[in-house]
């Protein structure tokens, strides 16, 4: 009976961290557009729904198990993914992830992976900018010129 009241806070917890990251990585021109979020929020629950299943089995067979669902999730979800842009695609494969360590039974630590993407994706732009304009004085680039004479 307790496992089948921890799956469902499981599943529970994935629809809501799988829909939490869709809502804040998502663009200006996607406000309104609430799909992204059902469907990142569906292939949360997908991940954590096969991988929280094997977690039950008995430990001979668990790890084989966890393992096949683990690659079941991320084959299915590459599967699904094909067409999309490398944005959509990234998200669409970090909330399977995120349900995959929801389902393992990491609550917690899901949660922490969705604000560290959620951090590196609003400042994308400021890290970016500050790698590309450490480069642009001049003074640490040698010019192979000198090294071949």
């Amino acid at each position: 009976m307790f496992g089948f009241i921890a799956f469902a806070f499981k599943l529970i917890f994935a629809a809501i961290l799988g829909g939490a990251f869709s809502y804040i990585t998502k663009t200006n021109s996607e406000l309104e557009d609430h799909s992204a979020m059902v469907n990142m929020a569906m292939v949360s629950v997908l991940a954590t729904s096969l991988v929280g299943l094997t977690v039950q089995l008995p430990n001979d067979f668990r790890g084989f198990a966890v393992g096949a669902a683990i690659f079941t999730v991320l084959h299915v979800t590459n599967s699904i993914i094909k067409l999309e842009d490398l944005l959509q695609r990234l998200q669409i494969l970090f909330a399977s992830i995120i349900g995959i360590i929801v389902g393992v039974g990491y609550v917690l630590q899901a949660a922490v992976l969705c604000f560290i993407l959620f951090m590196i994706m609003n400042n994308s732009g400021s890290l970016m900018g500050s790698f590309m304009s450490e480069g642009k004085n001049g003074d640490d680039i040698t010019e192979p010129e000198k090294y071949l004479n």
